[in-house]
């Protein structure tokens, strides 16, 4: 060990239990800190971050798993990174994730991780931040060419969308979109046009009363048995299933 690790865990050892470093990102407004255990379980969650999510209390976070607090689909993926950044024991950085906001609204975050070593250099949780990429730099441009597509299908999902349009809307051929799409966001545009109908037919699922047929078609879904399907696939319920539960939740807070 070189005097100057040494000079630094000679520090660390000296700081008083209540200073969490990670408190500072309580002051950056656009970088959202968390913690997890080695099982998935928040052990640490910034205000900020807490604030977009909806979430009230810090006990109503700790000791609960992506899977208590995102759909299912999105879940799965969130823990599969987590898992890979303990297995590897190396930081993985700038990857994209698509996640709901407070209104239930979904934004594209960059979230970068490093895993947590406890006694004996053994990985013992997980540590990540989150940015959101509007605000995230100009480094991101490339993110940034494809606003005019993700707002167009935000703005138009419970319409007939083509890819060809969309790939209009920014002078590409569709197989260039395609490639660019999955290559900045890990998904394809019709996987993005299919979990963005599917979030809003959630938020319709929970604040209206309206007929699952009926929102099937407001979602952008002229086949309800095919809207059911799909919904299955991506949250693991059905709508039926999906409204009682949460509906309930929503209540019961």
């Amino acid at each position: 060990m070189t005097d100057s690790q040494q000079f630094r865990n000679d520090f660390i050892k000296r700081l008083d239990n209540k200073l969490h470093l990670e408190e500072l990102f309580n002051y950056i407004p656009d970088a959202y800190f968390f913690a997890k255990d080695s099982e998935g379980r928040f052990i640490k969650i910034s205000r900020t971050w807490m604030d977009v999510r909806a979430i009230p209390r810090e006990e109503d976070i700790i000791g609960k798993t992506d899977f208590d607090i995102h759909p299912k689909d999105l879940a799965q993926q969130y823990v599969a990174e987590d898992q890979r950044v303990m297995e590897s024991a190396a930081p993985l950085a700038n990857q994209v994730w698509l996640i709901p906001d407070r209104s239930g609204n979904l934004k594209w975050y960059l979230c970068s991780k490093i895993p947590l070593f406890g006694d004996g250099g053994k990985v013992i949780g997980v540590a990540g931040v989150l940015r959101d990429i509007k605000v995230a730099g100009a480094e991101f441009q490339s993110y940034q060419e494809l606003d005019k597509v993700i707002a167009y299908v935000l703005e138009h999902y419970h319409e007939r969308i083509q890819i060809s349009d969309l790939a209009d809307l920014i002078y590409l051929s569709v197989s260039q979109l395609d490639r660019k799409f999955k290559k900045l966001y890990q998904i394809t545009p019709q996987k993005y046009i299919l979990r963005v109908r599917i979030n809003a037919a959630c938020q319709s699922l929970t604040r209206t009363e309206k007929r699952i047929s009926e929102i099937a078609l407001e979602s952008g879904f002229y086949d309800q048995s095919y809207f059911t399907k799909q919904f299955v696939n991506l949250m693991g319920v059905s709508p039926s299933e999906y409204r009682r539960r949460f509906k309930q939740s929503e209540t019961d807070s």
